[in-house]
């Protein structure tokens, strides 16, 4: 039976081969299992690849206008690709949840930066003093897909979009991942955004 590969799919493995790197398709099995095995010098890495397709609230009509909640597209793929990352990084792969934006062709809806760093950290929020009429304090607060004791399976999030008319990958850096990737040794196509995560 021949596997029928999705337009993410095809984009990604577009995106190695252009750059000359190896990989193989992860052959599916009864358990989940991520996508692309990918090699780089002498260390490796695992994708599960995810993309959004569809959103009703995207609307593509003149004058329309499309509303999300920033952070949500980011957050249910997180939730449903656990199972393909939990496998791969229990065998000591670094794992990585990749998303192509299909639905919007500006790669933009749902797939900026502050819907990565709200998923995965939690929804940005400013703390108002009333007294002085100013803001006091800002942080990430609530609905956080990622934390010490949750998803620590996730070694990164990833974008895979056109930057000046090239495939790149950005990475987002999961702080609390139990497998850490090696980022020194990535190429150049592929960008990262590391945090540092401030405990009281």
């Amino acid at each position: 039976m021949e596997n029928i590969r999705t337009k993410s799919e095809e984009v990604f493995e577009t995106f190695l081969i252009d750059h000359n790197l190896e990989f193989e398709k992860i052959e599916e099995d009864d358990s989940p299992r991520p996508d692309y095995l990918v090699t780089i010098g002498d260390f490796k890495m695992v994708f599960e690849i995810k993309e959004l397709a569809e959103d009703k609230n995207f609307k593509t009509e003149q004058f329309s206008v499309s509303s999300r909640t920033v952070g949500d597209h980011i957050r249910k793929k997180i939730q449903e690709a656990r199972k393909q990352i939990q496998f791969a990084a229990k065998q000591g792969l670094p794992s990585i949840l990749l998303i192509y934006n299909n639905l919007d062709p500006f790669h933009l809806f749902g797939t900026e930066n502050m819907d990565f760093i709200s998923a995965m950290y939690g929804e940005y929020t400013v703390v108002f003093n009333n007294s002085y009429g100013k803001i006091s304090d800002s942080f990430h607060g609530r609905n956080q897909s990622f934390a010490a004791a949750k998803n620590t399976s996730f070694s990164a999030v990833g974008r895979l979009s056109p930057y000046l008319g090239k495939m790149k990958v950005a990475l987002f850096e999961n702080v609390f991942s139990k497998v850490k990737i090696n980022y020194d040794r990535l190429p150049v196509c592929f960008d990262v955004i590391f945090f540092q995560i401030e405990t009281i």
